[in-house]
């Protein structure tokens, strides 16, 4: 108690399920909902489709924590209230995370006071031309 097997699924669907996608492969289609404002078709409200991606990453998302609820009450190694618990602590860690990303600014400022940079996410190439100490380091 709480179910971490469900916890981590459901973090691991909630991500899924709202990945941020490529908005070049928006989808174009949409639709007027026939039954609204049958005299002024053009009043009627517009529902634009979300892209087969998006729908496949919702699909993901909410199958694989379905799944491990399944699983753990249908071999007993959790009750009902043991998966509650661990979507509530699931929504916790989702709330801390974006607490967190809040202190960024913060992190930025403390590593600029004592002199130290973060890491690079970049990989640096380097050329062959460029490694001449390493050429002479062998050759002497």
């Amino acid at each position: 108690m709480p179910s971490m097997h469900f916890g981590y699924s459901l973090l691991i669907g909630l991500t899924i399920a709202t990945i941020p996608l490529n908005p070049a492969h928006r989808s174009k289609s949409s639709f007027r909902l026939p039954l609204f404002n049958r005299g002024v078709p053009y009043l009627a409200p517009k529902i634009t489709l979300p892209s087969w991606r998006r729908l496949a990453c919702i699909f993901v998302g909410v199958l694989y924590p379905a799944i491990i609820l399944v699983a753990i009450i249908a071999t007993a190694n959790h009750f009902i209230l043991d998966a509650v618990a661990g979507g509530l602590a699931c929504g916790v860690a989702w709330w801390g995370n974006d607490v967190l990303l809040n202190l960024l600014v913060i992190e930025d400022w403390f590593l600029w006071v004592v002199r130290i940079h973060k890491p690079e996410s970049v990989v640096v190439a380097i050329k062959e031309e460029d490694n001449t100490m390493g050429k002479r380091l062998l050759t002497n």
